[in-house]
């Protein structure tokens, strides 16, 4: 088998770019296939009908917490490569409907997690494999400024990396 070779370089875009997280969305999978070109998924399929955004639930996180990050870890000795993904999510106010929520989401081992980062584009998170919750953390806080709320860790691994999502299949 031929190893893949280097197609071109990156340049460095302006400097518009903007870090963090506006949402997070959640579907129920598992996904059975996408549709792909080049990196950006245009429909992702579950229980034989394509996902809508009906089918997300919306989860709105506070400015300047929250972020996704990919680690690619390759093995040569294994002639493995992987890519580990990982969605911080946080929540703030400790409330039964929340924790309900989150309850159900650790259950869950094939969610459809899409992150919607701060520059308007949608990433995915254990797209082929399925997201799955691991770790959360509910805290009171302390003083009167601090959370009172949840971080929530949703993590991914994936034979390629982070797709980028066609934000209609997400967002109306």
């Amino acid at each position: 088998m031929a190893c893949s070779n280097i197609t071109s370089g990156v340049l460095n875009g302006c400097s518009s770019n903007q870090g963090g997280l506006e949402a997070i969305f959640i579907a129920n999978g598992p996904v059975e296939s996408i549709t792909e070109a080049a990196g950006v998924v245009s429909a992702i399929s579950v229980g034989g009908s394509p996902l809508v955004p009906a089918d997300f639930f919306k989860f709105d996180v506070p400015r300047t917490t929250s972020s996704i990050s990919e680690t690619a870890t390759g093995d040569v000795m294994q002639g493995t490569v992987t890519y580990a993904q990982t969605a911080i999510m946080v929540l703030n106010q400790m409330q039964a409907s929340t924790r309900d929520q989150l309850k159900l989401m650790f259950e869950a081992t094939n969610m459809v997690v899409v992150a919607k980062d701060n520059n308007g584009k949608f990433f995915s998170i254990g797209l082929l494999r399925g997201a799955y919750g691991e770790t959360a953390t509910s805290t009171s806080g302390v003083s009167y400024q601090d959370r009172n709320g949840y971080e929530i860790t949703i993590s991914g691994i994936e034979k390629d990396p982070m797709f980028e999502i066609d934000s209609a299949i997400v967002e109306a």
